[in-house]
């Protein structure tokens, strides 16, 4: 089975790459190297050699609900990861072979950053047909050909614009074993508000 992994946004704070520190080292958004903006793009790219830092990553208090809030274990953001030093060692035998770890840093020390590489659109396993957008591009229906899919424990779609980031059962089993915080995973492929269904639990 097939999941959905979404930041627990009700518990916990979101994860934020830092700017400003990405336009000191590649430029601005005007006429910097706007490819190599980790930031902004999306894109399933390594990202080795580009910062020669840990690349500082911000969990922003943005309101009075968020003062009670955590940096957790795991945090989803953009179709990317952003893992603590004990998420990065339960999950690093999953990572490298499906995407590109670089440093991080947080306030809460130092950290990981993991980029999937692959999508379902390179082993052709997006099942078109049971897939589905609304008038407002915004996606209702989603399915994949999960036997095309086997050799992958992460991985993206074109069709949600690699901004949402799905996983192998294996990936759930080690999330849950070692109680690591910060997601919510539905085998829901296109709900990306779990938290509003009372059939879904926050793994914190």
């Amino acid at each position: 089975m097939l999941y959905t992994l979404i930041a627990d946004s009700r518990h916990y704070l979101g994860a934020v790459i830092d700017s400003d520190y990405v336009a000191s080292v590649v430029g601005s958004l005007r006429g910097g190297r706007l490819d190599d903006r980790i930031d902004i793009n999306h894109s399933p790219r390594t990202w080795q050699g580009v910062f020669p830092d840990a690349v500082p990553v911000l969990f922003p208090v943005l309101s009075r609900e968020d003062e009670s809030k955590l940096v957790p274990d795991i945090a989803e953001f953009q179709g990317r990861l952003f893992l603590s030093n004990t998420a990065y060692e339960i999950l690093k035998r999953f990572l490298d072979k499906d995407g590109d770890v670089i440093p991080a840093s947080s306030v809460d020390g130092s950290g990981y950053i993991f980029t999937p590489l692959h999508t379902a659109e390179e082993f052709e396993a997006l099942a078109d047909k049971l897939c589905k957008k609304n008038d407002w591009g915004d996606v209702e229906h989603l399915a994949f050909n999960e036997e095309r899919l086997c050799a992958l424990s992460f991985f993206r779609s074109e069709y949600t614009n690699n901004m949402r980031l799905y996983c192998a059962e294996s990936i759930k089993q080690a999330i849950e074993d070692a109680g690591l915080t910060g997601l919510y995973i539905t085998n829901d492929l296109a709900n990306v508000f779990p938290e509003a269904q009372s059939h879904v639990a926050p793994l914190n």
